[in-house]
């Protein structure tokens, strides 16, 4: 006769070892939400905008000596910056705009239409890095260096259009003399 088979006799079943697949859960996991990260990161802005830095000096609009003041400092201190002395240095000193002297001027970023319309234009058409020229608000007289910039496609697309159209107006003065 056959031998009987105990309880005993028998082997329990290993139990299965999940460490590998909990690892490997884990590990795709981090590789995803680091993908996700850079993508999120490197999406483009829907609204354009800039960063500039300036240099402010008010004057009473109701007073012509006080402005004639106000515009021959502020050309001392074009003429000092020209000659190498450093712009934030100057703003720190002499800006009349508390929030950004401190900081050596700078604004920080902003959209569209955020600035007066003098300031607006030059901040968005002016070579990054190149000194303004005086430019007159009604908060007084400024002196703007534009330190960071970014169009949206649909901006960068007008600014073309724009500079196409200012080309051909040229072209065709040109012409009819």
């Amino acid at each position: 006769m056959s031998e009987p088979i105990y309880r005993d006799d028998i082997l329990p079943e290993e139990p299965k070892d999940w460490t590998k697949y909990i690892w490997g859960g884990i590990i795709l996991l981090v590789v995803l939400m680091i993908g996700i990260m850079w993508m999120v990161g490197h999406t483009k802005p829907k609204t354009s905008y800039v960063r500039a830095k300036h240099i402010l000096i008010k004057f009473s609009p109701n007073d012509p000596a006080d402005r004639q003041r106000a515009l021959e400092f502020i050309t001392e201190i074009k003429e000092r910056i020209a000659k190498g002395a450093v712009f934030e240095k100057l703003a720190k000193e002499y800006s009349n705009d508390p929030a950004s002297a401190r900081r050596g001027g700078d604004l920080g970023y902003y959209g569209r239409g955020s600035f007066e319309p003098a300031f607006e234009n030059y901040v968005w058409s002016a070579p990054i890095g190149q000194l303004s020229d005086i430019i007159e608000t009604k908060y007084g007289f400024h002196l703007i260096i534009v330190t960071d910039r970014h169009l949206t496609e649909v901006d960068r697309y007008e600014l073309e259009l724009d500079e196409k159209a200012r080309k051909s107006v040229e072209e065709n003065k040109q012409g009819n003399k």
